[in-house]
């Protein structure tokens, strides 16, 4: 009976007081140390890639924020590239389809080749004290046909942007490695204004197997009410830095943010942009 009651007591025992397990932390490709609790954090704003090449800078920044109020939006895009006119054609789709999408190569009914290649871009907002933090990102299912000086940034309404935080970074897998190219707020690729700023960047024509850009920065409201809008307009033919970057910043524009000439609008895909309200 006393054996009895003393494996009753071990069964009641573990059942109310589990044995604790440690989970080992990750280290990045630059050894950054992410506790599993972060890790789980920094997806809800950012890819596993992203996380596994960002710097101890961006990590010590990010894990300040409170990850229990997000505000977020997004938009799923499958591109079709027609070679002989050099045109890309945009059409919304789901995120399920943008999940399950397949990139196939085509021919249409005159046998011209074409392919169809998806991306999605999404939008952060984390609260803080007196800044804000928003994050941009575009993530491609296939590799752009054509690879120029794409643009991604913001427009701020009613928002002051901290000198400084502007950065962004594109991030590839090239032989089965990621890689990482770094712009900073004052880098010649990124252009400021007191109402958003733009980085132009350069996709890589290496052989790569998989491609994102993000943009980031700090803002905060200078009204009741501010509104900041996301885009990310793909060079469909290619261009310069210089005709990149001539542009202005306000509604209107490619999605919402950048006010083109024409003949320079022209050149890009024309990708709806993203908003959240503070």
């Amino acid at each position: 009976m006393k054996n009895w009651k003393l494996n009753l007591f071990v069964i009641t025992f573990i059942a109310f007081f589990p044995m604790l397990t440690y989970a080992e932390p990750i280290v990045n490709n630059n050894g950054v140390v992410i506790s599993e609790e972060e890790y789980e954090n920094f997806l809800k704003v950012h890819t596993p890639e992203y996380i596994m090449t960002m710097t101890q800078e961006k990590y010590e920044k990010l894990k300040s924020f409170d990850f229990n109020n997000i505000k977020t939006d997004s938009i799923y895009v499958k591109s079709t590239y027609n070679d002989a006119l050099k045109l890309t054609t945009e059409e919304e789709i789901t995120e399920e389809e943008f999940n399950n999408f397949d990139i196939m190569p085509m021919l249409n009914s005159d046998g011209v080749a074409g392919e169809s290649v998806a991306k999605s871009l999404s939008m952060y907002l984390l609260g803080g004290d007196y800044w804000n933090f928003v994050i941009l990102g575009a993530v491609w299912k296939g590799i752009p046909k054509v690879r120029s000086f794409d643009v991604i940034g913001f427009y701020g309404d009613s928002l002051e942007f901290r000198t400084g935080s502007q950065s962004g970074e594109q991030t590839y897998l090239e032989n089965d490695q990621y890689k990482t190219i770094f712009y900073e707020w004052d880098n010649k690729n990124t252009k400021r204004l007191n109402n958003g700023f733009g980085i132009s960047m350069n996709i890589v024509d290496n052989n790569i197997e998989a491609l994102q850009l993000e943009a980031e920065c700090d803002v905060t409201p200078t009204a009741n009410h501010g509104s900041i809008f996301g885009s990310y307009q793909h060079a469909a033919s290619s261009t310069t830095l210089a005709k990149s970057q001539n542009y202005t910043i306000g509604f209107g524009g490619l999605g919402n943010v950048f006010i083109f000439p024409i003949e320079i609008s022209a050149r890009y895909d024309g990708m709806f942009g993203l908003r959240l309200d503070f």
